[in-house]
């Protein structure tokens, strides 16, 4: 019984080390974006953590409106650079894909210098 349990462990810690470490992201570190929502409305929510914007995008509105006190908003059209990419981190409510979560600094507007999370979907790369 010994044996097969060390022999299952050793087998699974294999499949660790040989799976990738992260899904691909869209976007590099350090990319310069415009930030810019979908939708009808151009602004972008500025998160202070990554779990409360994925946890934004799964919530109910209710559950959303009561989580709006912990993020920015960002008019549309700020420039700003990737720091770091989460690929594939968040899943919309109603959505079937994956979107990456964009740690980003902000480089225009009232918020300068102010870092937070977006939701990758929200960025246009400047060219």
């Amino acid at each position: 019984m010994r044996k097969a349990a060390c022999a299952l462990f050793l087998a699974l810690l294999a499949v660790a080390a040989t799976a990738p470490a992260d899904p691909v992201c869209h976007l590099r570190a350090p990319q310069r974006v415009v930030l810019f929502g979908a939708g009808d409305d151009p602004s972008v929510l500025l998160w202070d953590s990554r779990f409360r914007l994925r946890a934004y995008h799964l919530a109910s509105f209710d559950e959303a409106q009561a989580m709006l006190s912990r993020a920015l908003l960002v008019s549309g059209g700020t420039r700003a650079v990737t720091l770091s990419c989460i690929g594939n981190f968040v899943q919309p409510r109603y959505g079937l894909s994956l979107d990456d979560a964009l740690f980003v600094r902000i480089l225009t507007g009232p918020l300068h210098g102010r870092t937070g999370w977006v939701i990758g979907s929200d960025a246009r790369v400047m060219r």
